[in-house]
């Protein structure tokens, strides 16, 4: 096998966030009557860091308004998913086959350190990751490649050797700007809306490891 590691976004890939995301946005909004978001509109938005999403829904109000509103956002996120949180399905199939094959990963993701902590320490999570990096860690967040180039060097891969699975638009576009091979899940987004990956599956239930390594490797060539 090709040296590979596999560098994994976090909500909407590993863990099923979506609906409760929305929840906290719809809680930050009835506190905050100046923030505006549709619901089509947050989906178009999933996935990308809360600083990037107040600068479009609310350009008009300071950064450390926007400061205040994204923490206080992950505090409600943090209280509607404590309890509820869990693997997306047919996820955790795949990171046993993932550790089985003692293929090198990571989690990758948008979202705060505290949310990925809470994650690890209460779903199976924790049995298949040791490590995972949040865009706070880097400069600038997805659609940008820094969290992805991140990744890979703290597994000391470059990033043409590593496989991101990601779900979101955003995420797609980071994963291929940091020069890796990406497997987009159609699990919060049409795969019309993914444009840009290398392979495409309809949810977890359908990822074929051998399949990913041998498309991976063609791609190398």
């Amino acid at each position: 096998m090709k040296r590979v590691a596999f560098l994994f976004d976090n909500d909407g890939v590993l863990i099923d966030s979506s609906a409760l995301h929305w929840e906290a946005w719809q809680l930050l909004m009835q506190q905050e009557p100046e923030l505006k978001m549709e619901y089509q509109e947050f989906t178009q938005t999933f996935g990308m860091r809360n600083d990037l999403i107040l600068q479009k829904f609310a350009p008009h109000i300071s950064q450390e308004i926007h400061k205040e509103w994204a923490l206080k956002k992950e505090t409600l996120f943090r209280e509607c998913a404590r309890e509820k949180i869990k693997l997306i399905p047919g996820m955790e199939s795949f990171l046993k086959q993932v550790l089985e094959a003692h293929i090198p990963h990571i989690i990758a993701s948008s979202t705060p350190i505290e949310n990925l902590e809470l994650f690890i320490h209460s779903t199976a999570l924790g049995k298949y990751f040791d490590l995972y990096l949040s865009a706070e860690h880097v400069a600038h967040g997805k659609p940008a490649p820094d969290i992805f180039i991140a990744a890979a060097q703290k597994l000391e891969f470059e990033p043409q050797e590593c496989i991101v699975f990601e779900d979101a638009p955003a995420g797609v576009s980071s994963g291929k700007a940091a020069g890796c091979f990406v497997v987009a899940l159609e699990t919060t987004h049409s795969k019309e809306a993914l444009n840009g990956y290398d392979l495409v599956y309809s949810s977890p239930y359908t990822l074929d490891l051998q399949e990913i390594l041998h498309a991976f490797s063609l791609w190398k060539l």
